[in-house]
């Protein structure tokens, strides 16, 4: 399979965070990761992924904006190419306590399941907190990222 995990990062948590996940898929996978601001929904359509997992970050209780209007033009592109990627899920990195930004994770999965080039979308997002803005992911929010990709990578297989 080819997989994309794509970021928005400020502070490198972002791409920690994808990085951490592609390197839990199987070695036999065609992994990629790249941030949204330098990876064009263009080429992720032409190379025809089976698999995206794409992530923002909650900054000063603003949303994921950034990876959202990355998906919007990439959703476009892949209808111009007649393209579908069966499989997508979402992350969030964020500082506040995990109840607080529920809100921010269901709309953010909200748009990647209203992108009609995306086949299937894994019903719960991922969120893992930060120690400060800048950093680090807290340790046991790496763990309940294992976990997830874990049960995602067998929800694609099911």
């Amino acid at each position: 399979m080819k997989v994309w995990l794509l970021h928005d990062t400020k502070f490198g948590n972002g791409k920690k965070l994808a990085e951490f996940l592609g390197n839990e898929f199987p070695k036999e996978n065609e992994i990629k990761v790249g941030d949204v601001k330098k990876v064009s929904p263009l080429s992720v359509a032409e190379e025809n992924p089976d698999v995206i997992v794409l992530g923002g970050a909650i900054r000063m209780f603003r949303g994921a904006s950034a990876p959202k209007k990355w998906l919007k033009k990439l959703n476009k592109e892949l209808e111009r190419s007649k393209n579908k990627i069966q499989y997508g899920t979402a992350f969030l990195t964020h500082g506040l306590p995990t109840d607080k930004i529920q809100g921010f994770g269901k709309r953010f999965l909200k748009k990647m399941e209203k992108a009609s080039m995306i086949e299937k979308t894994f019903p719960t997002i991922l969120t893992t907190q930060v120690e400060t803005t800048k950093g680090p992911i807290l340790k046991e929010e790496m763990e309940k990222a294992k976990e997830y990709i874990y049960n995602f990578i067998d929800w694609i297989q099911k």
